[in-house]
């Protein structure tokens, strides 16, 4: 599966999932478990560029190796620097193999790990981590319970909601605030409701105009001197039986939302 976070992106086993997700594009934490011992973590911080990331990395196993101190636990830690890219790995209460680096287009230093809470062979999943990985590209894509979508750049979190059978995301940028939503059971939910009607009432839409085309319908809202124009998009995807929808609401044509955003 599928998980997509400002600007960066990786895959992990269906039956993980995120279980933290805190800070913003600048710097932020992400916590993705598994179902028993291990889980991956991704940090991650602007800096300047060419940042000493040797110095970065033995702040980091300082605190590291305090927090083992003030457990009366002992630490242990190895460093292997190669190809720009510096590898390590980790014992103390958790055992973790990671890898920092610095992306040459944003400038921001990111902490790969796997972590385990005993001596388990973490090196399958920490290069399996290693191997999806990607960041910064040209799209930013953002995916998480089923969610996946590939949206214009610069956008931020302002909330989520995370609920049984339902995902929600509200982005905004300076020009558009955008409400993209994942519901599950959408074969049951189309067979009763028929999906332009249940569409237009979840995406509160009530007095726009609608075009369907098969499994997919869109809404158009004009807008007035006080209220920006509103754009929505509904689609089923059979294949995750779940309903995809983003709500757009902007003035600046560039951001109206297109079937390309959906993944």
């Amino acid at each position: 599966m599928t998980f997509a976070w400002y600007g960066f992106a990786l895959e992990h086993p269906d039956d993980w999932a995120p279980v933290t997700l805190s800070g913003a594009r600048q710097e932020g934490y992400v916590r993705i478990a598994s179902p028993g011992r291990h889980s991956l973590q991704v940090r991650w911080k602007t800096s300047k560029r060419d940042v000493d990331l040797s110095s970065v990395l033995a702040a980091y196993l300082s605190r590291l190796e305090q927090d083992a101190k003030s457990a009366k636990t002992a630490f242990r830690s190895h460093i292997d620097d190669s190809d720009g890219k510096i590898a390590y790995r980790y014992t103390s209460s958790q055992h973790g193999r990671g890898m920092i680096f610095q992306s040459a287009e944003s400038g921001r230093v990111f902490f790969l790990e796997a972590v385990s809470l005993k001596a388990d062979s973490l090196l399958p999943t920490f290069r399996n981590l290693v191997d999806s990985f990607c960041a910064d590209t040209p799209e930013e894509r953002w995916a998480l319970y089923g969610l996946k979508l590939k949206l214009p750049k610069g956008l931020d979190v302002d909330k989520k909601v995370l609920e049984s059978g339902r995902t929600q995301l509200f982005l905004s940028s300076k020009k558009a605030h955008i409400e993209a939503q994942r519901w599950a059971f959408a074969e049951q939910l189309v067979a009763k409701h028929g999906l332009e009607p249940w569409a237009r009432s979840m995406l509160q839409m009530p007095k726009s105009e609608s075009e369907i085309s098969g499994a997919s319908v869109q809404f158009r809202q004009a807008g007035s001197a006080l209220r920006p124009p509103v754009v929505a998009l509904a689609i089923v995807q059979p294949d995750r039986n779940q309903i995809a929808t983003v709500k757009v609401t902007t003035r600046d044509p560039s951001w109206r939302p297109s079937w390309d955003w959906f993944e």
